[in-house]
C-alpha cells in the first residue's frame, strides 16, 4: 500500500504531517488559500476544540507551511509553489487513495519506535 504513495510525498509527510487531522486542516486551508484563518475559525470548521487547532497551527507555523495572515491571530497558507504543489498531490491522494495515505502518515512514527526498540534487543552471538 505504501508503494501507492510517491516517494516525494512520503518524505513530505515524514517531515511535516504528524496526523490525519493536521493534513485535513491543511487541505481545508488549501481550498481557499488567500483566506486567513484563526484557530477559532478552524476549530469550528473542523469540529475540534480551540486549543487543539492552536497547537496544529503552531506546528504548521514552525514548519513554515502557514504564515501570519492579514488579521491579528490569523494564518494562511504559504505561497511557496513547491509546498502548494505537494498539497495538491496530497489532496488528490486523500480523495483517491485515502487509506494508503493514512497508512503512510501513521507508518512513519511506528518505524521510528520499532527502530528504537530494536536497538535494545539482546542479540545472540
Amino acid at each position: 500500500m505504501l508503494n501507492e504513495i510517491p516517494f516525494e510525498v512520503r518524505e513530505f509527510i515524514k517531515k511535516y504531517i504528524s496526523s490525519v487531522s493536521l493534513l485535513e486542516l491543511l487541505l481545508l486551508m488549501k481550498r481557499n488559500p488567500q483566506r486567513s484563518w484563526t484557530a477559532e475559525e478552524l476549530s469550528g470548521e473542523m469540529r475540534t476544540n480551540n486549543s487543539y487547532a492552536s497547537l496544529q497551527l503552531a506546528e504548521l507555523v514552525d514548519s513554515k507551511l502557514v504564515i501570519p495572515g492579514d488579521r491579528q491571530g490569523s494564518f494562511r497558507l504559504t505561497e511557496n509553489p513547491e509546498d502548494n504543489k505537494m498539497l495538491s498531490e496530497l489532496e488528490f491522494l486523500y480523495n483517491n487513495r485515502r487509506s494508503s495515505l493514512i497508512n503512510s502518515i501513521y507508518a512513519q512514527p511506528m518505524d521510528s519506535i520499532r527502530d528504537f526498540a530494536n536497538a535494545f534487543k539482546i542479540k545472540k552471538d
